[in-house]
């Protein structure tokens, strides 16, 4: 018989009957802010069928785009080994984020650090699409509250350091991810 979403027919979803059909599900007339919440909602099936763990892409480089508008930066291509983005102001920003949920532990970490070649590290923190909180930290600060990996020769973050320590900028990376959430399309490739 196959899955009411592929046959056309309506599925429950909350109280409200919708008509959930691949061809009514029109992708290119969303705003990025309706694509994500979309792409959340597939994400908590894929996990609650056990098929993915996390829910961790493709946030990095959404936080990268949204940062780059908070510091009124350009973004380096993928290809950059120590920073995301150069800031308006010369600094050189690498980019963590980590998608979490109430639950989250503090324990949990944000990716690796594997270079230091950025003047601040912006660490956010993102729940059902939307930035709760981010926190500029200096090399310095890296240096200090990470925790050296031998085995990687890597520096890791863990979450609960982040809520600790740090400039606070989340108001701030509020406005730039929910810029970022209404736009419709963009004009070129990162």
């Amino acid at each position: 018989m196959g899955h009411p979403l592929f046959r056309g027919e309506p599925r429950a979803v909350g109280s409200v009957w919708q008509d959930l059909t691949m061809t009514n599900l029109d992708l290119h007339t969303m705003n990025v802010g309706e694509l994500l919440d979309t792409y959340s909602r597939i994400l908590d099936e894929l996990r609650n069928r056990g098929l993915i763990r996390t829910k961790n892409a493709p946030v990095g480089d959404l936080a990268e785009y949204a940062a780059s508008i908070a510091y009124e930066g350009k973004l380096e291509k993928n290809s950059a080994k120590s920073y995301d983005l150069l800031a308006g102001d010369g600094r050189r920003v690498q980019v963590k984020v980590r998608n979490v949920v109430p639950t989250t532990s503090q324990s949990q970490t944000f990716s690796a650090i594997r270079s230091d070649g950025y003047d601040v590290c912006l660490f956010v923190l993102v729940t059902d699409n939307r930035v709760t909180l981010a926190k500029e930290w200096s090399l310095a600060v890296v240096k200090m509250h990470g925790r050296f990996q031998a085995h990687t020769n890597s520096v890791t973050v863990r979450v609960g350091k982040v809520l600790a320590v740090g400039t606070d900028v989340t108001t701030m990376m509020q406005s730039a991810w929910t810029e970022m959430r209404a736009i419709i399309a963009t004009t070129g490739v990162i």
